[in-house]
């Protein structure tokens, strides 16, 4: 019995995260105008910057420095809403 549990505990901590709710397009462009609009242009929420990068491209750079994220928030942003 400890060994089924055990098995089960396992399989559930090894299956990769599944989306069960996609976000609609027209609600993605909601939640980025609002993210875009948050902070007036002030880039220095690291957190903020990555919700952006996420929510527009699905993933987040492989590099991860605070100052590509700042960049690549802002430049998203300017270009989506100018």
């Amino acid at each position: 019995m400890k060994n089924k549990g055990l098995i089960l505990l396992a399989s559930i901590c090894l299956i990769p995260p599944v989306f069960a709710c996609p976000i609609q397009e027209e609600d993605k462009h909601q939640m980025l105008s609002e993210l875009c609009s948050m902070d007036d242009g002030d880039w220095s929420s690291n957190r903020l910057n990555e919700m952006i990068i996420m929510l527009k491209f699905g993933k987040l750079p492989s590099d991860k420095s605070i100052k590509g994220n700042q960049t690549m928030a802002a430049v998203t942003c300017n270009l989506e809403y100018l």
